[in-house]
């Protein structure tokens, strides 16, 4: 009982006098952001899969699209400025392997990170007006990933069924 009074104090001292997590940035007076990010979430349908796809950019992206054919995805969208920043998120399941970029139908050389399930491709780019930009992979989906339910239940099955016959 004396525990449980303690950890219940602990528990309500920690509430009243923890600091938030979150905290409101303090931007200086005379420092403005010229062109603020803007952040999507694209939903693009693989077959039998919905993906995530995320973009934060300067510049207004207006579209995702996905080419299954050429393992592409294509992003079109505007700008109204010179420099165009834009970071991309696309699951590795989606689109993998090498990734290869071009923008307005010219090859660039941008940052690629791939971690863990995703690859982030970091953009930057001086045009403004219309643009187009292309990021085509080596893979496309898993090539197992239609038999990978269906194998893994068997897999369970069998676990099952052992460990019920050692029992007898």
């Amino acid at each position: 009982m004396k525990s449980v009074v303690i950890l219940s104090s602990i528990l309500i001292l920690g509430l009243l006098l923890g600091h938030a997590f979150g905290e409101q940035t303090i931007t200086p007076k005379n420092l403005t952001l010229d062109y603020p990010g803007i952040k999507w979430n694209w939903k693009i349908k693989a077959d039998n899969y919905t993906f995530v796809v995320d973009t934060i950019s300067n510049y207004d992206v207006k579209n995702v699209t996905l080419n299954k054919s050429n393992k592409e995805l294509i992003f079109t969208g505007i700008s109204d400025h010179t420099g165009n920043i834009a970071e991309i998120e696309i699951p590795r399941d989606l689109i993998g392997g090498n990734l290869t970029v071009f923008q307005n139908s010219k090859q660039i050389f941008p940052l690629i990170i791939n971690s863990g399930s995703n690859s982030l491709v970091v953009l930057k780019f001086n045009e403004t007006g219309d643009s187009t930009t292309n990021i085509i992979g080596t893979t496309y989906l898993p090539e197992f990933a239609n038999i990978a339910p269906v194998v893994m239940m068997i897999s369970f099955i069998i676990v099952f069924l052992t460990l019920r016959i050692r029992k007898f």
